[in-house]
């Protein structure tokens, strides 16, 4: 074999493993990435924080201000003040599927309505707040306060 050829094919194969590892790389940097835009919008939406305080529904239809209604994935979420924001977030374990969840900037009084259930919260001034519905159960946390903005 003339060297001029052996010097071309030893050019090709370093150049194929250089391409190979570059590719290897670029895989690596986009997965390490969106494993960090996902955990960033797990933290984002997670349902950590103390129970929203609780209020019964006598006491709820008699608070003041007109509620925005807001119907989102078979629920009813009724609030008095500011925004809401809803996704769907994967189910952990064997289960599978999403579930709704809502940001609220400030709602003051919140009430959540679904085929099994009616739950009313009384949030304090301006305190965000999270709701999911886990199998027809609302459940409600207390959040940091955010702008509309920072969802990913």
């Amino acid at each position: 074999m003339p060297k001029a050829t052996m010097i071309l094919n030893t050019g090709l194969r370093l150049g194929a493993i250089a391409v190979g590892a570059l590719g290897l790389a670029t895989l690596a940097y986009v997965h390490a990435v969106q494993r960090k835009a996902d955990a960033a919008e797990t933290a984002f939406w997670s349902l950590d924080g103390p129970p929203c305080p609780t209020l019964d529904k006598a006491a709820y239809e008699q608070a003041p201000g007109k509620a925005k209604t807001t119907v989102y994935k078979d629920a009813s979420y009724e609030y008095r003040v500011g925004h809401m924001m809803c996704t769907l977030r994967p189910r952990k374990g064997l289960l599978g599927g999403d579930y709704p969840v809502c940001q609220f900037t400030g709602p003051v009084f919140l009430g959540v309505r679904t085929a099994q259930s009616e739950a009313y919260f009384a949030l304090p001034s301006v305190q965000a707040a999270r709701v999911a519905i886990l199998d027809g159960q609302t459940r409600c946390v207390l959040a940091h306060r955010f702008r509309m903005s920072d969802h990913r």
